[in-house]
């Protein structure tokens, strides 16, 4: 029996497969577009779930219209003849509710809390990722990450839920509604009056209240999701928090973002308790309603007992469904308030979109062109102003100037992070604009002053994004990178050691050298024809970084190099040095060259003491 389950449902599953998607678009911007452009991977769940919803429906009325006629077999036959008159009536009776009420029912769960439940928010998610994963890194920047995950995650639960509510519960109900009026009807067109006059008042109420459900939990989910994004902001950056503001600000500050939710939870909640009451009502008149009506043509001889026996199940059960669907309907609403909140995010459009067809990057040799390269971020000031400057093969380039010289513009727009809004970049004659955004960063390593790191093993971090990487290579890597002596010496929370410790969030675990120190060996063992190196040893001490400058020596050697530094002595060997000042070309040259022009450089190096200029990343 359990393994005849097992593949049963097992089956019922794998009716759908969530992370198929043959026809990728982009996010519908409304909520029912939303959910029906994704309805395809799920129509054979779904047709199953209509046609057993109106067969299991149809059971339930049978039932109840059954247990009336049952009434009247037993007032008009007597104890001894009921066998006789009735026993193959009640036989199949009996093995409808013992065998087929149990199969529809069962079928229709399984379906509707397995098929659909169990695919339909993973379908989404997935979905909403593979979109929201073609966004740019400048995207991401313009909101709070917290907020934005959560959104990503909330919106396969809103939608699931909306779907698996509509048809397990309000289509459900809707068939069990309308199956009662043709019973009804169908014995008296007069039973069938009371019945249609709630169901208008009903609807009635329900179209005057929804509207302002959606709107009420729209605004709560956008205090909630800004909740959201605020604490993971404040417990990202605790120890700044704790450096600088006194523990009763941070409870102030929390408290107000709290408040807001709660107002907004309030005003919701309003509505609710306000249709609950108004349904609640609607019942009682339902009951008087059905069940005296009922009376009334029993007393004139125009129904049977039975009949009105039925009236008062019916009544009852009526009244049970309408609670259940206003349960369900409000749920339902209250997810497309949330899910018009979370699309404001999911179905922005691609800000860096790429064509389909985008080619390969074939990166030859490596060189730059930068030609007539603009970014100003949309402002009239700031980043890099058109900008026309050739890197050769091979070449090692050094960049320095002041914060906001557009040092790290030039960096990004390489990337493609940002799009350049004027100009354009080449590399080796090719367009970035136009190739493949995924070969354009395979061709490029980087290790940047914040090293990031994913709270993943060690190895994992090295061998980030690269498949088939064996252990030696990766420990290899490690070992350049002079970081191995002290990944062995790694132990997590959870016991695991070495190159299986996991680093936490955002490498939290490990000291700033250790951090950068994994950030150069996935720069090593990815090997990559283009290298970028943003304050790469800034992070650590003296000793370890001449060991560490000696081994990106090696590594440079057959590669194009662009190398940020503020302490000057680490980019003084380059074959070419560029001083960036307001976003343009200062002045470029070797190190020698360029001290005895007495320019902005030869003021930088006379300045420094200790070796930095004194200024950050623009």
């Amino acid at each position: 029996m359990t393994g005849a389950f097992e593949r049963f449902t097992r089956g019922v599953l794998n009716l759908v497969d969530p992370y198929k998607n043959d026809h990728p678009t982009a996010p519908k911007a409304t909520v029912w577009a939303y959910l029906r452009a994704n309805l395809y991977p799920m129509r054979i769940v779904l047709v199953l779930s209509i046609v057993l919803t109106i067969l299991a429906a149809s059971i339930e009325i049978w039932l109840i219209s059954y247990a009336g006629r049952l009434i009247d077999n037993l007032a008009g036959s007597s104890p001894a003849d009921i066998w006789t008159t009735h026993g193959t009536e009640l036989m199949i009776a009996a093995l409808i509710v013992l065998f087929l009420r149990p199969i529809l029912q069962g079928a229709r769960h399984a379906v509707n809390d397995i098929g659909i439940d169990c695919n339909a928010a993973n379908l989404y998610r997935w979905r909403a990722h593979e979109h929201m994963a073609q966004q740019s890194v400048g995207w991401f920047q313009e909101d709070l990450t917290g907020r934005t995950s959560s959104r990503l995650v909330d919106i396969g639960n809103y939608a699931a839920g909306s779907i698996f509510e509509t048809l397990n519960t309000v289509a459900f109900g809707a068939v069990y509604m309308v199956g009662i009026v043709i019973l009804m009807g169908s014995t008296d067109a007069r039973l069938a009056l009371p019945l249609l006059v709630w169901l208008g008042l009903y609807l009635a109420i329900m179209m005057q209240i929804i509207p302002r459900m959606v709107t009420a939990q729209e605004k709560f989910q956008a205090a909630k999701s800004g909740l959201i994004g605020n604490v993971v902001d404040s417990f990202s950056n605790f120890d700044t928090l704790k450096l600088f503001a006194p523990r009763d600000a941070i409870a102030r500050d929390h408290k107000v973002s709290l408040e807001a939710t709660r107002a907004a939870l309030f005003k919701a909640r309003q509505i609710a308790v306000a249709m609950r009451i108004t349904i609640i009502s609607l019942e009682g008149l339902i009951i008087v309603g059905f069940i005296g009506y009922g009376v009334w043509l029993w007393s004139q001889e125009l129904a049977t007992i039975g009949l009105v026996s039925s009236a008062i199940a019916l009544s009852l059960r009526i009244t049970t469904m309408a609670e259940w669907m206003l349960d369900s309907v409000w749920a339902i609403f209250l997810r497309v308030g949330s899910l018009r909140e979370a699309l404001k995010t999911i179905a922005q459009p691609i800000t860096i979109p790429q064509a389909n067809d985008a080619p390969q990057l074939n990166v030859t040799d490596g060189a730059i062109t930068f030609d007539g390269t603009r970014h100003q971020y949309g402002k009239t000031q700031g980043g890099l102003h058109p900008l026309d400057l050739h890197i050769a093969a091979g070449e090692k380039v050094g960049l320095i100037g002041r914060s906001g010289a557009g040092k790290s513009t030039l960096v990004n727009l390489v990337l493609r992070f940002f799009e350049a809004e004027d100009g354009d970049i080449l590399i080796d004659g090719q367009s970035i604009r136009t190739v493949d955004q995924d070969s354009l960063r395979a061709a490029i390593g980087m290790v940047s002053q914040q090293a990031s790191l994913l709270n993943r093993s060690i190895r994992d971090n090295i061998a980030l994004g690269q498949t088939n990487v064996t252990d030696e290579a990766v420990q290899a890597a490690a070992i350049e990178a002079k970081a191995h002596d002290f990944i062995l010496d790694l132990q997590d929370s959870k016991g695991r050691t070495g190159y299986d410790a996991h680093v936490g969030e955002r490498g939290i675990k490990l000291s700033g050298g250790q951090r950068q120190r994994i950030a150069l060996a996935r720069v090593i063992l990815k090997d990559a024809p283009i290298l970028i190196l943003d304050e790469a040893t800034s992070a650590l001490d003296s000793e370890v970084e001449a060991e560490i400058q000696a081994s990106l020596n090696e590594v440079m050697q057959s590669k194009t190099v662009i190398a940020i530094a503020h302490r000057l002595s680490t980019i003084a060997q380059m074959d070419r040095i560029i001083v960036l000042d307001a976003g343009r070309v200062a002045e470029q040259g070797t190190h020698t060259d360029l001290l005895a022009s007495g320019g902005l450089y030869a003021q930088f190096w006379n300045r420094q003491s200790g070796g930095f200029i004194g200024a950050d990343e623009d």
